[in-house]
């Protein structure tokens, strides 16, 4: 599914104070949280650049912060925006996740990023030894199962999802507005037309917060 939205782009998201990618990151992190019903290991590809022939890292969108953020928000709209605690609660867990996306980026790009490094540990194992704990870990199995692979893409036809259980997320900022092309198999019940619909939800939600803190009281 291809899907240009087209209300505002890089241009306000700077005037609000963010990163636009770090602003889009969190719109998807609220779009598959509603989607899912909880949060899922979030894939975005960041070059490693500043390295003779560095090519890429993982930033891993899920954070502590982007968790709060989240279960603010809910799995359904609150509008509530024009409450002064509800609207500054959120609006201060947003900051705070985009901020900790925007340090999580600049880690990876400086080469200080987790999943590289433990790919390579994985392949200094040899065939006749015993895998390490961690790599058999659950949990650290179910951190890499990139459910939402994202990574930005300036055309369509994007990708696909890097799991059979999973989204492939490309997008774009414009400066007046975002180019997203969401993929997903299709017995999944139309996972990439939900997620458009959701991320046309959160992005206008998003802006409805800062909009209304923005606004000057009435005088009236």
């Amino acid at each position: 599914v291809a899907h240009d939205f087209i209300e505002y782009g890089s241009c306000l998201i700077k005037q609000m104070g963010h990163s636009p990618d770090a602003y889009v990151q969190q719109s998807m992190q609220l779009a598959s949280y509603r989607l899912f019903g909880q949060q899922v290991a979030t894939y975005e590809s960041t070059q490693v650049r500043p390295y003779l022939h560095g090519r890429t890292e993982t930033t891993r969108s899920v954070s502590v912060e982007s968790n709060e953020f989240v279960r603010s928000m809910g799995l359904k709209p609150g509008h509530d925006e024009h409450y002064t605690d509800a609207r500054k609660k959120k609006l201060g867990l947003f900051k705070k996740a985009a901020d900790a996306h925007v340090d999580y980026i600049r880690s990876a790009a400086a080469g200080r990023g987790v999943d590289r490094h433990f790919f390579g540990l994985s392949m200094l194992v040899e065939k006749d030894e015993e895998t390490p704990a961690l790599f058999t870990d659950p949990v650290f199995a179910r951190s890499k199962h990139w459910r939402m692979s994202t990574s930005t893409s300036s055309q369509p036809p994007g990708f696909g999802p890097a799991v059979t259980n999973g989204i492939g997320l490309g997008y774009t900022v414009y400066e007046n507005g975002i180019y997203f092309c969401a993929t997903a198999r299709k017995e999944h019940d139309d996972w990439a037309g939900k997620i458009k619909r959701l991320l046309d939800e959160t992005l206008i939600e998003m802006k409805l917060l800062h909009d209304f803190e923005n606004t000057p009281p009435s005088k009236l």
